[in-house]
Parts: structure tokens; sequence; C-alpha cells
């Protein structure tokens, strides 16, 4: 799969040096990280793909009519993609949409149970329970017994393993922001266990944890150019390393 920006316009989002320099990219790995500062382009990047190819967005929004995605959503338009293998499965995710989600599942749930309550209360029908029923049963077998009783980091490991389908492309805007340290190798293992099936990842990431899946292609943003990169080479990756052995070197120029 490659990306060939077709506008050239001087307006937000075309005037990025990255959307600017960016003609051609290839996805040629079962997992891509986007590596770069706040500001560079990559969340950008990463939500004109999802609105090109429809993708499902996590959140409860429609991902054609969402207002945050309109700038994107010009570039996404110009964006020229093809694919070794179409999929229409897999979803687009940010992490500032996982609280909405959890949040309209807990209201469906109340929903239903409340409209389940009141036929039975008023003897109606046994099948007009049926739909509330069904509903209330799809999501324990998706959830269990629900993403707002648990912590927010196992609620968003169980979003991710309730979602992931075989052959699917899941695009993910730092995915780590609920996650400690050993939630994110978690979700590495669920990565790991998704490429099997032949699932596809396009992460943008400041993590160096993530960065470090194995067999991933890394492209590092600066200074408006995307420049593949080994995992040692990255920024984020020495900074932390320095810092954990010597924390006190850093901290005294503060």
């Amino acid at each position: 799969m490659y990306i060939q920006p077709g506008n050239k316009d001087k307006d937000y989002p075309f005037n990025l040096p990255l959307i600017r320099n960016v003609k051609e990219l290839h996805f040629n790995k079962p997992v891509t990280i986007l590596v770069g500062d706040n500001g560079t382009g990559k969340s950008t990047l990463l939500e004109a793909i999802a609105t090109n190819i429809g993708s499902i967005l996590i959140g409860g929004e429609n991902i054609e009519t969402d207002t945050s995605l309109d700038q994107a959503r010009k570039l996404g338009q110009k964006m020229k993609l093809t694919w070794k293998l179409r999929t229409n499965k897999g979803f687009f995710f940010r992490a500032n949409d996982f609280i909405n989600f959890t949040n309209r599942i807990k209201e469906i749930k109340e929903e239903s149970t409340e409209a389940i309550r009141n036929i039975r209360q008023k003897k109606q029908h046994s099948l007009e329970v049926l739909p509330y029923a069904r509903t209330l049963n799809d999501l324990e077998h998706l959830y269990g017994e629900g993403l707002d009783v648990r912590s927010h980091g196992e609620s968003f490991l169980d979003l991710f393993k309730a979602r992931f389908k075989p052959n699917g492309l899941y695009l993910l805007d730092e995915p780590e922001a609920p996650l400690s340290p050993l939630k994110q190798l978690s979700l590495i293992s669920l990565i790991n266990e998704m490429v099997k099936d032949n699932g596809q990842f396009i992460i943008a990431t400041h993590s160096p944890i993530l960065m470090a899946i194995p067999e991933a292609d890394i492209y590092f943003i600066e200074d408006g150019e995307m420049k593949p990169k080994k995992y040692d080479e990255i920024e984020h990756v020495s900074l932390t390393r320095d810092f954990l052995n010597q924390p006190e070197r850093f901290l005294k120029h503060l």
C-alpha cells in the first residue's frame, strides 16, 4: 500500500512540511511505526488514511461525519491508495476516543436493561424483550462484565482483544496513552498474535516500548522528511535509555 497526496495547497494540512514532501509511502511490513515530535504531522497522516478508507472509528462517531476529522478528510480525499489485498476489517483508534466509547457502551447496557425491566413490569409480550436481551448478550460476549468496571488499562486491552479480527488493517494513534509499561508489553503481545492472522498495523507513537515491536518498519519524521530508522537510532529510545541510566544528570538542570 502506498500513499500519494495529490494536492500542494497552501492551507492546512497541505502546508505541513511532511505532507508537502512525501510523495509515495510503502507499508511493506505487517507493522509500521511512525515516530516524531508533536506537530510533525504523523497523527494527521494517520487520520487522512483512516478517512480515505472509511475505517471504523472507535469512539462511537461516524468517520464520515466526525467534525474533528474535517481537515484530515480533505487530505484523505486527495490521497491515492493501492492495495495488495483490500480489506474492510479493522478500525482507527485514537486514545482520546476511548473514554467516549466506554461511556457509550455503558449507556447502551443501561438503556437495554431498563427497557427489559419496563417490558416485564407492564407484562408485555415476552418477545419484545428479545432485541434488548440480545444486545446485552452481545456486549457481554465482547467485553465480559463491562469496560467501565475495570481499570483504564485493563479495559483498553479488553477492547483490543474484542475488536481485533484476522486480515484487518488497524490504525492506532498513540495507543500507549492509557497503558503502563507492563500493559504496553501486553499490547505488543496482542499485536504479535494478530500479525500471525494477517493483521496489519500502522501506529503513531511516542513510546520506546511500542517502537520495539519485532520486525516493524520505523519511520522517523524530522524536518518534514520521513526517514527509515533502526530502533537504536531513534532519539526517543536513546534519550529514555540515557535518562534511566543517569536521571540526576538530566534533572539537575531543571
